[in-house]
Formats: structure tokens, sequence, C-alpha cells
């Protein structure tokens, strides 16, 4: 008998009129475990950072798109998966048939499945997101949204046994004292007629609390403070990383703190220069004007892609270098 915890993910095309949206409180993992933005996938070939089983994938338009009508199975490269994780990625795709499966993450403990997730849309306007626990045997679901003109951001959290799902800016799903011990993890595509096509694929392992990194260490190193490519915008889903740090600073009144923008080595080194600088700037007037922090505690500095944490030569390692530090003073 195999042991299964299922999520059902059904993604509705319109919004479910008066149904109540859940905070979108998601803090990405710090500890980079796979980062795929498919800029290194060879033309005609493979992407390096995936076993891949059955049909095939091809890029286009710098998305990773799978063949229609057939299922393609895609397993990380990771050694070893942590207790405490989170995944972030964007599909795009939509199902012909009525109730078929459009993409799931399927988790594993050697032969046996433990937990089981699955994406579903329904042509008929309809969907729910649906996650079963086989022990001790529950269920829960929830309305979602789904967009079929533009990529959907999909994020799981898993940490200390609590699972969270997420959907274009809402968290959906909450469980806790969720007991889902596996081994590996494979991403499941079943397309339909009309291709599914993937954006970036981020996982990693969930940082340590802010305030005992900070104050212990005398540095916090955050990627989930996110900006779009050169700008210096703070976009809307790295509130929740500007609150834990805004509750540290809180909890430590007389600490000050000197905020870093580092960037990857992509285009010209003194425009990285200047944008990281902005960077700094622009997390410091989110802290002070969203969350009260007292301007005179915050310094700000900037380093473009002269102190880079990995190789600037592969994606995941230009990710790892596109950060936010803070360093206490």
């Amino acid at each position: 008998m195999r042991h299964l915890i299922t999520t059902l993910i059904a993604l509705l095309v319109m919004p479910v009129a008066g149904a109540p949206q859940d905070p979108w409180d998601f803090v990405p993992g710090e500890k980079l475990l796979i980062y795929d933005d498919f800029s290194d996938t060879p033309k005609g070939g493979a992407s390096p950072h995936w076993k891949v089983r059955g049909a095939t994938m091809r890029l286009v338009d710098g998305r990773l798109v799978a063949s229609p009508g057939q299922a393609t199975t895609l397993w990380p490269n990771i050694v070893k998966w942590p207790n405490n994780f989170t995944i972030e990625m964007d599909m795009l795709g939509q199902r012909a048939e009525d109730g078929e499966r459009l993409m799931s993450w399927e988790f594993l403990k050697g032969d046996a499945w433990t937990w089981y997730a699955a994406m579903h849309l329904y042509i008929d306007g309809s969907c729910r997101l649906t996650i079963e626990i086989a022990d001790p045997g529950e269920a829960q679901s929830a309305d979602c949204k789904y967009q079929l003109d533009k990529p959907n951001q999909y994020a799981i959290w898993v940490q200390d046994g609590r699972v969270r799902v997420y959907l274009n800016g809402e968290r959906l799903m909450d469980l806790n004292q969720v007991n889902a011990p596996f081994q590996t993890a494979a991403l499941r595509v079943d397309n339909g007629p009309v291709p599914v096509s993937l954006g970036p694929v981020r996982i990693a392992e969930s940082a340590p609390d802010v305030s005992k990194t900070l104050f212990a260490s005398g540095r916090y190193i955050t990627h989930g403070i996110r900006f779009d490519v050169d700008s210096d915008v703070v976009k809307p889903e790295s509130r929740p990383v500007l609150e834990q740090i805004a509750e540290a600073l809180t909890s430590q009144a007389g600490v000050k703190v000197r905020i870093e923008g580092h960037t990857d080595s992509s285009g010209d080194p003194a425009k990285n220069l200047d944008l990281s600088k902005r960077r700094a700037e622009s997390v410091k007037k989110a802290l002070v004007d969203q969350f009260g922090i007292a301007a005179d505690r915050l310094s700000t500095g900037g380093f473009g892609d002269t102190k880079p944490m990995s190789k600037n030569d592969t994606p995941q390692g230009r990710a790892d270098n596109r950060r936010v530090e803070f360093v206490k003073l």
C-alpha cells in the first residue's frame, strides 16, 4: 500500500466572487540547491540540471517546453533534500480535456510515495486545490485563480512539518504537523494538445531566523528581496522578508546595520555598481517608510559584482550573487 500525500491543484480561470484572499507570506529559502533559468541549456540539447524522462523538452524563447500530448518527468540534480525548503517556479499552459492533470511535484521515499502534488485545470472554469494526507487520512480544498495568457507563479514552502502552497500571490493551503519524509522528488508535466512551458525554477534550503543570523554572526544574507532586471524598485513579493528584518531590528532597538547591494557580473560593471547602490537605498526606504525603522539606524552601500559568493559562469552562480546583505555595525 503506497503512502502518499496528494495535492491536487486545479487552476481557476476567473477569481471566485467574494472568496477571501490569504496573504502572501512566502519567504524564499536562502541556500540554493537548484536555480535554472535554462540559459545554459545547449541548443537542441537537454538541461544539465535535470534528469529528463518521457517526452522531449525543448527551449522556446527562453522557456522550457514539453511536447504536446505527452508526459515528461524531470528529476532535479539534488543529492540530498533538506527537511526545510522552498520551491519557486512559473508555468504557462492549459488543458483541452476536463479534469486532466497539468503539472505535479512528486516526492518519494525509496519506492513508496510519501507526498504527491498535482495541478489540474478544468475547462468549465472551475478549479480546486486539494491536499490529501494519507495518515491520518484527511483532505482540504480551496478555490484558486489561474491565468491563461501569462505565466502563473507557483510556490511550495515546507518547514518543520508545515506545508504551504501558493499561486499567483495567494497562500492557498497551510497545513502543520505533516509527517512526510522523503529522499527524492520529481517534477511531472502532463501535456494536453496545448504545450506546457516552464520559466525559471528555484529550489533552496530555508534559512535560519533573521534575528539569530544577524545578531549572532553579524551578517544576514537574503535573496528574497526581489527586483526586476535593471530596476531598483523593490517588488511587492519582497514584503515578507522585509517584515522579518524589521521585526528583528525592532527587537534590538540599539543595533545599527549597513544594507549592502550586490549584483552578478552580467552587463557593464559601472552600471552594476550604481544599480547595487540604488537597490540598497530602496531597501532602506522601504524599511523606513513601510515599517517605521529609524533612518539613522540604517546606512547603505553597493558593491556591484565585486564581491561574488559564487562563480558567475552558471545561472545558479549568478542567482546566488544577486543578493542584499545586512551587516551589524
